[in-house]
């Protein structure tokens, strides 16, 4: 179990910095991951790659923590300073050491705060991470029709934001 964690941690890691705002929400999301992971290791067939199965894992784990975040903000009554969502100032998890790329990154990840999770898991897995459009479609049970017009709306409720 060690060996699998520590082959696949890096990636896991990259993936989900994606997602959050804070190096412990991060740590956080890479072990529910993985404990997610053990749970579903009776039914993971090993016709299909290991690796494909740990990143939609991963993703579903994202996508989760998007909905809780969006939940979470609607029922606050006034945004809390330390809220990763209203705190524009903390620092991105990001792998690149350049600031400006980390700065970057910081604004996108403010605006797509703004959209509903599942658009932002689009647009985050598309654009971010260089999914296809059938890999999205695939990864959610959507079809591929739905998930470019998911996409398309997406783009469009951004575009209205900046």
């Amino acid at each position: 179990m060690d060996e699998l964690v520590t082959r696949h941690h890096a990636v896991i890691a990259r993936l989900l910095w994606r997602f959050v705002r804070t190096p412990a929400d991060l740590d956080d999301l890479v072990q529910e991951t993985f404990l997610r992971m053990v749970r579903g290791l009776p039914g993971w067939r090993a016709e299909q790659p290991f690796a494909h199965w740990l990143q939609r894992i991963a993703t579903n784990t994202g996508r989760d923590y998007f909905r809780r975040q969006s939940v979470r903000r609607r029922w606050l009554v006034e945004p809390r300073e330390d809220d990763p969502i209203n705190a524009p100032a903390l620092e991105a998890v990001d792998p690149a050491a350049d600031p400006a790329a980390r700065a970057a990154a910081n604004e996108v990840k403010t605006l797509l705060a703004h959209l509903p999770p599942d658009d932002r898991t689009l647009l985050t897995l598309h654009h971010l991470e260089g999914w296809g459009l059938a890999e999205i479609a695939a990864q959610f049970g959507w079809t591929l029709t739905a998930t470019k017009l998911r996409a398309w709306r997406a783009r469009r409720h951004l575009r209205s934001l900046l």
